[in-house]
Parts: C-alpha cells; structure tokens; sequence
C-alpha cells in the first residue's frame, strides 16, 4: 500500500516541480501530508452524522436480520433448516405470520448462524489489525513509505537495474516504467470509482429513505477497492436495511447496487482504464483467495495490484521479448528463443 500510495504521489509531484521549480522533496511533503489533512478534514466535517447513523446501523441490522428470518421462515422454512439445522423439539409454532412458520424457540436461527461463523469471521476481518498500536504502525508505515517514494523514485529504481546484467538493464528500465504507469493508472482508477461508487450509494439510499445511508455509502466506496468481492459484501448490510422496511425495499436496493455495478464496469472503469488493465476474471478471484489466506482480509486490497504487477512483468520479460518456450520447427523438442 506505501508503494501504491508513493507511486501515486509522484505523479502529482513531478506536476508540482515542473510548474512551481521547489524542491521535490518538499513537494512530495505537500502532496502526501496535505492529502491526509483533506482526508482529516472530511472525516472531521461528516464524522458527527457518520456516527450516529453508525449507532442506527448497528442497531437496526439485528432487527432487519430477525425480519428476513420471519420472512423466509413462512415461505422456504427448509431454507432455514439447511442454514442452521434443528431438532423438532426446540421448535415451537409462532403466530408473527399468517403461514404459522416454524422457528426456533428462544433465539434467532440466521444470528445464530452468523455467529457459529463470526469468530473464524472476524479474525480474517481483523487480519494483523488486532490492536490500536498495531493500527498506529501500519499507518505510519504506510504514509511515510509513501512520502520516501514520492520524493525521489528514481533512487530505487536505479537500485533495482543495477542488480541485473547489463545488457538486461534497458529491458529492466523498460518494465519499471510499464510497471509504474500500470500501478498509477489502476490506483487513481480505484480511488475516483471509490468516490463515485460512494457518493451515488449514499446519494440513491437517502433519497430511498433507508437507514443508515451514509456509513452504507462509505462502505460501498471503500469495498470498491476490492474488485468482484467488494461490491458483493458492501451489498449485503444495504439489502438488510432495506428488508428492515419492507422486502420490496431490500429488492429495490440489490437493484441499485447491481445498476450501479453494470454502469461501473460497463462505462466507469472501462474509460478510466482505457483498457491498459486486461485481468483474466478468473485468474483474478484466484489471486483474490490466495491474497486472503496468506495475508488475511487485508490482502484483499493489494491482491489486484500485485496480480497486475506478475502480469505486467511476465508480458514484458517474456511474451513480448520472445524469450518464451517456442516450438521447434524441425520436429525435435522446444527450445528457447
């Protein structure tokens, strides 16, 4: 992330040494610390509304929760059996609905359920996030990697080509310069979908009356960053919400969401990206898994941009140097190019 977030920095600080001639070092302090003041700011101007439809949130997601189980207990009650299977004796017959759905006594099937699994949850959730100074660390790690990156790039990317052969060395510069553009192509990519997919999701809820719109907007920016994923799991506690009003409500929400996912990869991203960026879906939800097993959820948000890293670095090295395993023409076995 300090590299991501560094790369992304440079451009905007070779644009403010070449207009203002200060030195890039100072520039670089300007673009990273004036960045995270904006950031301070904002998150001090909505922080008030920001926690108390946090509170309403977490307040209302149980009772939405206990809906949808009455919902889905007067019509697929097997449903219910297969999420949180139960004895016939710590069932009892309830009168919430007109179809007399069975539901267990005493307690919620679905939030036991979730609960079963909120432990194993969590700890992917919470990943190496387990304390306030670990939190403080990271951070801190993060933003000054960026600051040392930004304000003088080239240090490390003649570091690097001097650990090659010399006459890979111009092939090297070649891939660091691919490698960079990519990396600041697809993160200025994800920072402005997150702000779009944020604004139109917290925008679309209010004007839908449901609870708890902003948070659920702030959610649905931030999971942006996690591509196929992350729309699906920022989905979820929206839907919730809107099946707290009514299930039409919970319907019309996962039809926003999805609207605003098709426009999303349909018009947003593609002009954005001005396809610099092709992953194979497939191959990406498999980086995606092995990210989060290896790194925990955190992983996550840096599976893509390491994926387009390997992609980027085996396109330049191999395919289009020509130095894959190539076919031998006279019927032997393959040699290299």
């Amino acid at each position: 992330m300090g590299i991501l977030c560094g790369l992304a920095a440079s451009g905007a600080v070779d644009r403010i040494v070449a207009r203002m001639r200060i030195k890039r070092t100072i520039a670089a302090a300007l673009v990273v610390f004036g960045t995270l003041a904006a950031l301070l700011l904002i998150a001090a101007w909505s922080g008030p509304t920001l926690v108390e439809q946090s509170k309403d949130l977490r307040t209302k997601l149980p009772e939405a929760v206990l809906k949808l189980e009455g919902w889905i207990a007067a019509r697929q009650p097997g449903l219910l059996d297969m999420i949180d299977p139960q004895d016939a004796a710590s069932t009892v017959v309830t009168e919430s609905s007109p179809d007399s759905a069975t539901v267990p006594a005493g307690r919620s099937r679905l939030l036991g359920a979730i609960s079963h699994y909120g432990s194993s949850l969590t700890g992917l959730a919470l990943g190496v996030l387990q304390s306030t100074i670990a939190v403080v660390g990271a951070s801190i790690l993060v933003l000054f990697l960026s600051l040392y990156v930004a304000a003088d790039p080239e240090v490390y990317r003649r570091g690097i080509i001097a650990l090659v052969p010399v006459a890979r060395r111009a092939k090297v510069g070649v891939l660091l310069t691919t490698l960079s553009d990519t990396l600041k192509t697809w993160f200025r990519t994800q920072l402005i979908a997150m702000l779009v997919i944020g604004t139109i999701t917290t925008v679309a809820l209010a004007l839908l009356g449901v609870r708890g719109a902003l948070p659920l907007g702030v959610i649905a920016g931030l999971f942006e960053f996690i591509p196929n994923i992350g729309p699906t799991l920022s989905a979820i506690p929206a839907i919730l919400m809107g099946f707290a009003d009514t299930p039409r409500t919970a319907l019309v929400v996962a039809g926003l969401y999805w609207g605003i996912q098709f426009l999303e990869n349909n018009l947003l991203i593609p002009y954005l990206m001005k396809e610099q960026l092709d992953l194979p879906p497939a191959l990406t939800l498999v980086t995606q898994v092995i990210a989060a097993y290896v790194f925990g959820f955190l992983g996550l948000f840096v599976a893509i941009p390491m994926l387009a890293a390997i992609v980027v670095t085996v396109r330049t090295l191999w395919v289009e140097d020509d130095i894959l395993i190539a076919p031998d023409h006279t019927g032997g076995p393959a040699g290299i190019a």
